[in-house]
């Protein structure tokens, strides 16, 4: 995983409901918030990586609310992101942090055919 714990502290993947995905990007809401009520994200550009956290109940990053530091390319250009109750991925090429799925309107056609599916189901397609 490419995430600090900041970013990761009480993310459940079972309590992310896809909105709409195409491929290697999707967005959607938590179900429920608990301690992490504000925003989020982390993005990756090749070997520059940049977080973002104000969140209730996380500890500080290096500057504060942000980092920024230079990592092994985990791939062209990858990021998640909270805000609120969304939340969303991108990754291109492929990541193992965004699975490929495509869903509309809640109701998601691959890898599962449902309404309200949650980002844990596309596990499989990692």
């Amino acid at each position: 995983m490419w995430a600090p714990e900041q970013l990761k502290m009480g993310l459940d993947e079972k309590k992310m409901v896809v909105h709409s995905a195409c491929c290697c990007w999707y967005s959607g809401c938590l179900l429920e918030l608990n301690n992490n009520i504000g925003c989020a994200s982390q993005e990756s550009l090749l070997c520059l990586e940049c977080d973002v956290c104000l969140r209730t109940g996380t500890p500080l990053l290096c500057c504060g609310c942000c980092a920024l530091r230079l990592v092994d390319c985990p791939a062209c250009c990858v990021g998640q992101y909270q805000f609120l109750c969304c939340v969303g991925g991108c990754a291109l090429p492929k990541h193992d942090d965004v699975p490929f799925m495509l869903n509309a309107c809640f109701i998601s056609m691959f890898p599962k055919v449902g309404f309200c599916m949650s980002v844990k189901l596309s596990e499989v397609w990692r």
